[in-house]
């Protein structure tokens, strides 16, 4: 594709004219100049992430989810995926109701090629290769952020289709605030939750403490659940499947003047009935992960950041036959990352200002699994360690990002990069470019299970070209982006379920978004995605990924009939057909859904909200064969002191 390589070639040819420019003619002066106009894209949370701390959007395509928007989507099931799939190029497939299997896409990727981190510790199944997301409550989370495209230079391996990074709950700015809230619905569904936080105030007995915050919150959802599988599908049973979860999420932090610590643990534990024919049928899960994080300025323009996490997810699986074994699937993951950051500012260059940002950084992740049958060879372990250099140059209205990781894991090297222009053309208009690689690493299964492991498989790889352009007006931020994706080495069955590289992909599309506020009152969010992923191996369709996608999400609060109080609200979810099975066979219509919503404090301690999901009770699959939720209507009442 010719426009591809002209615009690697432009990237690459402009990033080093620039850097080649900026070491002979740039000098140092005291000028106050600000920076040419920038435009004001979603502002990104680095706090726990692996990109430098000026970074806001100008590297790839970024979308936020703050907890006011969780709040107001109001979803039917517990799980994150629900809020992700309002979002451009995400595509949420899930087999069956609450609690079931889900898998996510962003930009026709596979759900393995999406990394997954909470407060920037990753987690995911080393034995499946992708994040449990039934076991991610929205609850848990203050903000979501997807990046979008190959991120593997900052984020490491998996990072092919984008990045979904989860920050758990902050505390509140005030000394205490305590939450209880209850819920039910349809279904037999009841959710209850109680949160406190807070912060030690600067006078009183306990000033000496001043700037600990604290955070707690603890989540019990129970449903009767939906039938999840069709009649006709081999591991049908009859009757619905229920769902019951229990979440626990903590943080504790402390800062000085100059430096901070932080720790925070989120806890799921599950149990799911399932279809299995009188096989394996019922799941229990158990989900960990927690971290530590220090962070230091050393000087204005120069911070240290440490942080050590954990993170186990482990499954049991249950059979109603007692002479059918339980099996244990057990995977944990250890990591430890450093980074020092430097800013530059205060130079000038061909009389426009000239600033910039460095980052340096290491990283350490030891994987552990332990599968359901014996490994000859023993447990399954893999250690990766990964040297990244960022670095952020911003000209006048031209910013330049730079990106490159050498990776060593189990002795193998793997080296992926990230270049990226952007061109604040006004106030309001910015154009960026950018181009990237990236991996993804075999799962256990697909490396050490006995009879249908291949261990000399190959990681998939990837290269990305973009093309965007971002827009702040007084009503919104608008961006558009056209992406170019080619995946070589993929890993496929052959007849035998043993894994080969064997499959070649070619991705594209175009994404488009906007979120603002109309008027006063009325947030919106628009979201479209057109997608044309085929398997060139086998000249098909690559399998659960719909061709269109679209969202609107539109909220009012009524204040201009001196209703404050009051906001009710809609969304609607679009997805196109596509298949589930490669050759293309098993056919999944589109679908369309409509969600109700409202919503009603009656005083500064009580709030009441309702809301109905799938309101034309849209009976529709996004996995073969399984069912989703059909019409559901749920209530809930929040009382704060």
């Amino acid at each position: 594709m010719k426009l591809r390589h002209v615009l690697m070639t432009s990237a690459i040819t402009i990033g080093g004219l620039q850097c080649a420019h900026a070491a002979d003619d740039a000098t140092q002066t005291d000028t106050t100049q600000q920076v040419g106009p920038v435009v004001a894209l979603p502002e990104v949370d680095v706090d726990a992430s692996h990109l430098p701390r000026s970074f806001d959007g100008r590297y790839a395509t970024t979308q936020v989810l703050t907890r006011e928007d969780l709040d107001r989507l109001s979803p039917a099931d517990p799980s994150i995926t629900q809020a992700l799939a309002t979002l451009p190029g995400v595509t949420v497939s899930q087999s069956g109701g609450p609690g079931a299997t889900a898998t996510v896409s962003i930009r026709g990727s596979s759900s393995s090629q999406v990394a997954v981190f909470i407060d920037g510790i990753r987690v995911g199944s080393s034995t499946t290769g992708v994040a449990e997301w039934a076991d991610l409550p929205t609850e848990a989370f203050e903000r979501v952020e997807v990046i979008s495209g190959p991120a593997s230079a900052s984020f490491g391996a998996d990072a092919v289709g984008g990045v979904v990074q989860l920050f758990t709950r902050k505390a509140s700015d005030q000394p205490n605030q305590t939450t209880v809230s209850f819920g039910g619905g349809s279904n037999k569904t009841f959710d209850t939750e109680i949160r406190t936080s807070g912060s030690v105030p600067s006078t009183g007995a306990l000033s000496a403490l001043h700037g600990l915050t604290y955070s707690l919150g603890l989540h019990d959802y129970n449903t009767a659940g939906i039938d999840a599988t069709q009649p006709w599908e081999p591991y049908h049973e009859d009757g619905r499947n229920p769902y019951h979860s229990q979440d626990i999420d903590a943080r504790l932090a402390y800062a000085r003047d100059n430096w901070s610590i932080s720790t925070f643990m989120l806890y799921h534990r599950s149990d799911l009935s399932y279809d299995g024919g009188g096989y394996d049928d019922r799941q229990l899960d158990h989900q960990l992960t927690t971290g530590v994080a220090f962070h230091l300025d050393i000087t204005p323009t120069v911070q240290f950041d440490q942080t050590f996490g954990y993170a186990n997810d482990r499954q049991y699986i249950y059979a109603d036959d007692p002479t059918i074994p339980t099996d244990e699937i057990d995977s944990q993951r250890f990591t430890s990352s450093t980074s020092l950051t430097h800013q530059e500012s205060g130079w000038t260059l061909w009389g426009l200002p000239l600033s910039g940002e460095t980052k340096i950084g290491y990283d350490y992740t030891r994987e552990q699994a332990f599968l359901p049958v014996d490994i000859p060879s023993g447990v399954p372990a893999r250690d990766d360690s990964a040297v990244s250099l960022h670095q952020s140059t911003t000209l006048g209205p031209v910013t330049l990002f730079l990106a490159g990781r050498h990776e060593v894991i189990q002795g193998q090297s793997v080296n992926t990069g990230n270049v990226a222009l952007a061109w604040a053309i006004n106030p309001v208009y910015t154009a960026r470019v950018s181009y990237g690689n990236a991996f993804r690493l075999p799962t256990f299964d697909d490396l050490y299970y006995p009879g249908y492991s291949n261990p000399n498989l190959q990681p998939e790889r990837s290269d990305t070209v973009e093309v965007a352009l971002d827009a702040a007006t007084s009503i919104g931020t608008f961006t558009t982006a056209l992406y170019d994706t080619r995946v070589h080495d993929l890993i496929a069955l052959n007849a035998d379920y043993v894994p080969f590289n064997v499959i070649r992909a070619h991705i594209q599309g175009i994404d488009f978004s906007y979120k603002g506020t109309i008027g006063k009152y009325t947030p919106v969010s628009v979201s479209v995605g057109l997608l044309d992923p085929q398997d060139v191996t086998d000249s098909a369709w690559l399998s659960r990924r719909p061709r269109q996608t679209f969202s609107l999400i539109v909220d009012h609060t009524w204040d201009e009939f001196n209703l404050h109080a009051l906001s009710t609200g809609f969304s609607v979810l679009y997805n196109g057909w596509t298949y589930d099975s490669v050759p293309n066979v098993d056919y999944l219509p589109s679908f369309t859904t409509v969600a109700l919503r409202a919503a009603y404090t009656i005083n500064t301690h009580v709030a009441v909200s309702v809301s109905l999901s799938n309101l034309f009770d849209r009976q529709y699959s996004t996995a073969y064969g399984y069912n989703s939720l059909g019409r559901t209507a749920f209530a809930k009442m929040t009382y704060t002191f």
